[in-house]
């Protein structure tokens, strides 16, 4: 692939698929699956082992998919959502400070989901139903988190003229 090919791509193919399984996954086991039964506790391993191989991706690759290129910062944000009150734009390659804290905090959640649904199982201390409940809330949080999520993508889109959902299908930057 010619330079100036690498250079319009901003989600690499790897980043993508880990992108829309995982969110299928999540779906799956929310309105599918039978909670505890095998499917849904199979459907959880794979969706956090996706998690993990995005996360080892991210600590190898270059660019907008580096877990260095996106660190949380609330500073940044608020930054951030000055800039774009006043200027309508966002310039970022890669997550704005905004979707950096979401994908953290959607990353951090998932994986809480799986391991308080594994403590469950497992009967971890003698609390299952303790960690049913976390269970239960964590991914009732998490639902919330993706429908901000993608109303985010859908406001950002409008107010700056941006095809973020583009940029997740294809990996081209669409500024």
């Amino acid at each position: 692939m010619e330079k100036s090919k690498q250079h319009e791509i901003l989600w690499d193919r790897f980043v993508r698929f880990i992108h829309w399984s995982v969110a299928a996954l999540f779906f799956t086991n929310f309105f599918f699956t039978k909670e505890g039964g095998e499917t849904h506790e199979w459907v959880g391993y794979a969706m956090t082992a996706l998690i993990i191989a995005r996360l080892l991706w991210g600590c190898s690759v270059d660019g907008a998919a580096r877990l260095s290129s996106f660190k949380p910062s609330v500073q940044k944000a608020r930054l951030h959502i000055n800039e774009l009150v006043q200027t309508k734009k966002d310039d970022h390659h890669g997550h704005n400070p905004l979707g950096a804290m979401m994908v953290w905090f959607l990353w951090g959640a998932l994986l809480l989901c799986a391991l308080s649904g594994w403590a469950a199982h497992e009967k971890l201390f003698d609390a299952k139903k303790l960690f049913e409940e976390i269970h239960e809330f964590l991914v009732n949080m998490t639902l919330a988190a993706v429908i901000l999520h993608v109303a985010a993508v859908l406001i950002m889109t409008k107010l700056t003229g941006n095809n973020y959902l583009r940029g997740m299908l294809t990996g081209k930057r669409s500024q």
